[in-house]
């Protein structure tokens, strides 16, 4: 299937927006041990902050929540027989001149970048995680800033994936990227990059850090719990 690579790292907004190709997305499957749901069905528009669940102010995401292992998302497992190189662990290849401030403006024009370059479409009956496409839905758009923040010389320890569920209900995937302690979330429903506990989502899954291969369970922080 021929695709035009995104290069956000290295091209304008506007570049990226008008050079890709148009190609279908591969049909797959997603499971997960959830029995309430058997794909991934993105939001299609910000739900209101009404809907925030009450949650821990504190800005590291690991330090807020209790992770517990569970089973792979079958759809990541898929991803990553088909993208084996995006399930590496990379290491820190950033510029170690530049500080929290300009990493936080990379992860701005990133997501700016990517949300205007694919173009929202749900996947339907199978729920296909890939990159490179110029028409996907929520997890395509994560996985891609994933990708191209990797491309830059981002860490994989400071990148992950989240499901998340909506005021409405839906299911919505999210980019989490860690600055200076503070996980902040890249989303393709607003080019406002905010840290995690002011996006209005509960978070139900993340990838883990160490093994990206690996996934985990959000679960809330019981008080007196440690870090």
């Amino acid at each position: 299937m021929s695709r035009r690579v995104f290069s956000a790292a290295r091209r304008s907004h506007k570049d990226l927006s008008s050079s890709t190709k148009k190609g279908p997305k591969r049909a797959g499957s997603f499971a997960t041990a959830m029995a309430l749901f058997v794909g991934l069905g993105c939001a299609t528009g910000p739900t209101s902050l009404a809907a925030m669940e009450t949650r821990s102010h504190r800005a590291s995401f690991d330090n807020s929540v209790d992770l517990v292992p569970r089973r792979p998302v079958l759809a990541h497992v898929r991803f990553c027989l088909f993208y084996p190189d995006q399930c590496e662990t990379r290491m820190d290849r950033r510029d170690l001149t530049l500080g929290p401030a300009e990493h936080l403006r990379q992860i701005r024009r990133v997501n700016n970048a990517v949300n205007r370059a694919i173009r929202p479409q749900p996947d339907g009956e199978f729920d296909s995680w890939d990159i490179n496409v110029t028409h996907g839905d929520c997890e395509d758009y994560a996985l891609q800033k994933r990708k191209e923040l990797i491309d830059m010389g981002w860490p994989t320890r400071l990148l992950r994936i989240a499901i998340t569920r909506t005021g409405d209900g839906t299911l919505h995937a999210v980019l989490l990227v860690k600055i200076d302690g503070t996980d902040y979330a890249l989303d393709n429903l607003t080019s406002q990059v905010l840290p995690w506990y002011q996006t209005p989502y509960e978070y139900l899954m993340a990838q883990g850090t160490q093994d990206t291969r690996s996934w985990f369970t959000v679960m809330p922080r019981q008080r007196g719990g440690t870090s």
